[in-house]
């Protein structure tokens, strides 16, 4: 009977590997756009073409084109290009001429994210563009981090639970313990249940995510069916369901047959893979150890906060059922910390690579959601630290001499330990939710900086009245009338009792508008309006009433201008250049070997626990990064010069 269940296991593994499914990039940034952005074009465009960073999922990503006053105009269904995934066009036909906005939503085929932007082209000669628009959405969304946050934590205590029973519990109480074991399977089968509450809940979050809906209405919309069957993160939730479905059958066996814990154990760290392809480290250029990494730490945090929760479940139990209780206390300390310092080793490295990677920079590190989330998650990992290490190096000193009071100071400190942890899983969760910090500075150097204000500054004198005005920003549009009147010793005149601006164009019949400026400060009153509608010369008539004496007029002669063109939109690359990366490559890779050989040796002579896995999980990833910098070297590059000359593929 043994025998067939693990054939019948090792049947259902080969069949799940042969899910296909393939490692791409992340995010889809606009890379250029033909028109450029912000373009004046005589004729309308025969096409206007998107090209982004990555990849797109052509059910979900569109390009629509509207007027000056915001509506959709009516053109063919915008299409991805069938020779170029990155390539999405919209053919918008005889249009008059006029300002349009071409507003895209591009949704990555790696991590799901979606990407929203506009910007203006103008059509026709005379036609004024408004200032340049990327848009940027830097907010976190409640219900995105919260998934991501309950999807880690419920894989942490599926597959921690799976590693305490392995590398910890068996090797410190190889006889059993039928009451505390129970306990132990209860919450690998808790942590089970909620691994598959939260695919459920990740994959209407993609719904939402792709198709632009709320969260609830993802249930029965008809989205739910093109995602799962014809996306790549369909084909992985696919893969992470029946790598679920196996794990319940390790989980049974396992009663019986300890191997399927091992068994259960793969599983799990199969289902954390599903997740690191779909993250942002699959949006690297160099995904493939960006991946690698990514996987790796979700493995040590997993082992790490499952195994904390594991232990303080079976901590109670050990004390009511084994005598005397401190011998066996101190070996499940050991044993945890000998891999929990691999673990913490993992983690370092690992989150270094990610900080670079997706940070890159101080002001990434301060100024993004990104970089003060990834802030959060290290302030609260120092106190981590500082209780793993008393329990490593105290705990188990004083346990193992048979000091039955750090029992209790055992359980206190791990759950302190549990509950930083679940802090710092809600900063990872609200990390995965938004874009890194390299794509959000990116966005902001996009966006040009708005035209500085050229005021128009006149001066006049009626009696003994100086009257000084100002028109900001000096252009047609909405301006601020700004009138700033002194007498003949240069003080400030108070007493005015009204004043009238009178606005008439020199050039144009549309008749007078009137404004009434108020007083602010000492000798300044002012105004805003959209009055000065036109180019060309203005008659402004200001009459100053005053008590007890006669009213002043004046006229002021403005010359009105369009405002500056603006500037073109810079797309800027968020990837660091292949020196940088080559670079940090090759050391990530150098320290994973030498971390990974030193807990190798360490563990020599029991290579196959849960320190001598994970530490050749480390040196397998070195050599993934090595491996990848080595090839860097040799990868010739093109100037982004000659890669803008590039002439666009043609459009079928």
């Amino acid at each position: 009977m043994r025998f067939w269940r693990r054939l019948i296991t090792v049947t259902v593994l080969v069949l799940i590997a042969l899910i296909p499914f393939s490692a791409v990039s992340a995010h889809a940034n606009l890379e250029r756009a033909d028109p450029e952005q912000n373009s004046t074009l005589v004729d309308p465009p025969a096409v206007i073409r998107l090209w982004f960073t990555e990849p797109l999922e052509p059910n979900f990503s569109h390009i629509n084109l509207r007027d000056v006053d915001g509506n959709i105009v009516q053109t063919p269904t915008s299409q991805i290009d069938p020779t170029d995934e990155k390539l999405m066009f919209i053919t918008p036909g005889t249009i008059p001429d006029g300002l349009y906005t071409v507003s895209w939503r591009a949704v990555s085929t790696t991590d799901g994210h979606q990407t929203i932007g506009s910007f203006p082209i103008a059509i026709g000669e005379g036609i004024q563009l408004p200032t340049a628009s990327v848009i940027s959405y830097e907010s976190i969304p409640a219900d995105s981090a919260f998934i991501r946050w309950f999807n880690l934590l419920s894989m942490s205590l599926a597959v921690g639970g799976l590693g305490f029973m392995l590398f910890v519990w068996h090797p410190s109480v190889p006889e059993g313990q039928p009451n505390a074991e129970r306990r132990v399977r209860l919450i690998m089968w808790v942590g089970w249940l909620l691994l598959g509450i939260a695919g459920g809940l990740a994959l209407l979050l993609q719904v939402s995510l792709a198709a632009g809906i709320p969260l609830l209405n993802a249930i029965g919309d008809p989205a739910l069916g093109r995602i799962v069957a014809g996306t790549r993160y369909g084909n992985l939730w696919l893969t992470r369901t029946a790598l679920w479905f196996g794990l319940a059958l390790a989980l049974v066996f396992a009663r019986t047959d300890r191997w399927f814990y091992t068994v259960g154990m793969g599983l799990g760290f199969a289902i954390l893979l599903t997740n690191s392809l779909f993250s942002h480290a699959a949006g690297a250029l160099d995904s493939t150890p960006a991946i690698a990494a990514d996987w790796l730490h979700l493995i040590a945090s997993s082992l790490w906060i499952g195994g904390l929760v594991q232990f303080i479940a079976v901590i109670g139990a050990v004390r009511r059922y084994v005598s005397p209780p401190t011998p066996t206390v101190s070996a499940l300390v050991g044993y945890f910390s000998n891999f929990a310092r691999v673990t913490v080793a993992i983690l370092v490295i690992t989150g270094l690579y990610a900080t670079w990677l997706q940070v890159g920079s101080i002001d990434g590190l301060l100024t993004t959601l990104y970089g003060q989330a990834l802030l959060i998650k290290l302030i609260l990992f120092l106190p981590l630290l500082g209780i793993a290490a008393i329990n490593l190096w105290i705990t188990h000193r004083e346990l193992k001499s048979g000091n039955q009071t750090w029992i209790e100071r055992l359980r206190g400190m791990v759950g302190a330990e549990i509950a930083l942890t679940i802090a710092i899983l809600g900063a990872v969760g609200a990390m995965t939710a938004i874009s890194p910090s390299r794509s959000t500075l990116a966005v902001r150097a996009s966006v040009p900086p708005p035209a500085l204000p050229s005021p128009i500054i006149d001066t006049k004198t009626v009696d003994d009245l100086n009257i000084q005005l100002e028109i900001t920003p000096g252009w047609i549009g909405n301006n601020a009338f700004n009138l700033i009147l002194t007498d003949a010793a240069g003080q400030p005149v108070t007493d005015v009792s009204r004043i009238r601006l009178r606005l008439n164009s020199v050039t144009q019949n549309i008749g007078e508008s009137e404004l009434r400026p108020e007083h602010v400060a000492d000798g300044l009153y002012t105004i805003s309006g959209d009055n000065l509608s036109l180019t060309g010369e203005w008659r402004l008539r200001i009459t100053i009433q005053r008590p007890d004496k006669f009213d002043a007029v004046v006229d002021f002669h403005p010359q009105m201008s369009l405002p500056p063109a603006p500037a073109k939109i810079t797309l800027v690359d968020p990837n660091p250049p292949l020196s940088s990366r080559v670079l940090a490559l090759m050391l990530i890779g150098v320290m994973a070997l030498a971390a990974g050989g030193f807990f190798i040796g360490q563990n020599r002579p029991r290579f196959l626990n849960g320190a001598g896995l994970l530490a050749a999980g480390l040196i397998l990833m070195g050599l993934i990064f090595l491996g990848s910098g080595i090839m860097g070297i040799q990868t010739p590059t093109v100037a982004a010069s000659e890669f803008t000359q590039l002439a666009p593929p043609p459009i079928q």
